[in-house]
């Protein structure tokens, strides 16, 4: 590796932001960040660690873009390419692809749009969710008219983060999803003039994340979501680890879905349900899960999510050393999601001292004081914070879970004054 190698990191934010630092540590390489947007919500910039990279480059088109980066480089091209967040997979793939840089194959808009996500699986033969996409309330409702089906699911094509998602039971509910949803501008900072339809599908969700190299994927841990429906939405309570061994039909089908979306190479964060036919994708990110995920793997699993993320880009050899051995779970990992019924003033924050107390406490995220302004809880994003809990004794730790969802219902963690 040549002493002065250098990462790029395409949008390092949230977990992919531990992308430099880790390259550092590891392979003593420095990074550059290349940034696809200003309108993010602050919550996603600030956790941006500029301090980690020597240099950043803002996204334009993929030639300017890519020469400002060689002059960064000295005059070449950089050795190593890596997308760190949801926004940045398109500009990550063109750049991919402009180097040839071990690049994903077929379009790259499959990977970010979930219309054409969902038509991919379709033309590929994979099991997929009846859908329609359409740009005005009327085309939507007609189509949901005419479907059959008993329960809709309405969401940008874009979303992430459970942005804009609606779950409609009436042909008025996916109205007025609608008319909250066109003309908004969605998290990524773009305005929504198409929105997706799709059967809501029934049964346990699953999130798996993989890491694939040269066409062959690697499936690196499970988890089980448990979710609420709070106002049409769906609000994450709880994020499981469950054992990757236990669900071979999941990961066979994880594999098929990759190979339709062309994710070749590098991470995939993919979320669906196990229904009664079988395993149905809702979405899969070209990207390394968001949040608190990696860290999660890190705590419970036998195999680390970013290392190998890591390893996939910059040192392949090790990554097929590291991916000899299936993943294990050395014990059970739950993040517990907090939920702000209404915006308002954080009055008291009673969360670590109160969860704290409990046998599998690891740590949390919620920092606020008192005069800090919370929002409503309405997606990943406007949840006020996480617990992590972590137990070799499964027992222990649903209990434990339980009682920091219970104390979170009853407002006994983070005492908020209304707006």
């Amino acid at each position: 590796m040549p002493e002065t190698a250098m990462l790029v990191v395409v949008d390092p934010y949230s977990s992919g932001s531990a992308f430099a630092r880790r390259a550092k540590e590891l392979y003593g390489i420095d990074s550059l960040a290349v940034l696809t947007s200003e309108t993010l919500p602050p919550s996603l910039l600030a956790t941006y660690p500029r301090e980690d990279f020597t240099a950043e480059v803002r996204f334009s088109d993929v030639a300017e873009t890519a020469a400002a980066i060689e002059r960064l480089c000295g005059g070449r091209r950089p050795e190593f390419l890596i997308c760190g967040s949801e926004p940045g997979v398109e500009a990550y793939d063109a750049l991919a692809a402009h180097w040839g840089m071990r690049p994903n194959s077929g379009p790259s808009e499959p990977r970010r749009d979930k219309f054409l996500m969902q038509a991919r699986l379709r033309d590929a033969g994979v099991p997929y969710i009846p859908h329609h996409k359409g740009s005005d309330t009327e085309s939507i409702v007609a189509w949901c008219a005419g479907s059959g089906l008993a329960e809709y699911v309405v969401k940008p094509v874009k979303s992430f983060a459970t942005d804009g998602v609606f779950f409609c039971s009436t042909l008025d509910e996916v109205r007025a999803a609608c008319d909250r949803l066109f003309g908004r501008v969605d998290l990524a900072g773009e305005l929504i003039t198409e929105l997706l339809v799709q059967e809501r599908l029934v049964g346990p969700e699953f999130v798996v994340d993989s890491v694939s190299l040269d066409g062959t994927p690697f499936v690196v841990n499970m988890f089980r979501y448990t979710k609420e429906t709070v106002g049409g939405t769906p609000v994450y309570r709880a994020m499981t680890a469950v054992e990757v061994g236990d669900h071979p039909e999941i990961t066979a089908y994880v594999e098929r879905a990759l190979a339709a979306l062309g994710i070749e190479n590098g991470p995939a964060h993919s979320e669906l349900v196990l229904t009664e036919r079988g395993p149905v994708l809702i979405e899969t990110g070209a990207r390394m899960h968001g949040g608190l995920g990696p860290t999660l793997v890190e705590r419970s699993s036998s195999h680390s999510l970013i290392d190998l993320t890591l390893a996939s880009r910059v040192a392949p050899e090790e990554f097929l050393a590291g991916t000899r051995v299936a993943p294990s779970l050395r014990q059970g990992v739950v993040e517990c999601f907090l939920f702000s019924p209404a915006d308002g003033v954080v009055a008291e924050n009673r969360v670590k001292e109160t969860c704290g107390e409990l046998g599998s406490y690891l740590f949390d995220t919620c920092a606020q004081s008192p005069g800090d302004r919370v929002d409503k809880t309405t997606d990943l994003i406007t949840s006020y914070g996480r617990v992590v809990l972590a137990n070799a004794d499964p027992q222990a730790l649903v209990r434990d879970v339980h009682r920091v969802l219970e104390l979170d219902r009853r407002g006994l963690l983070l005492g908020i004054t209304p707006a």
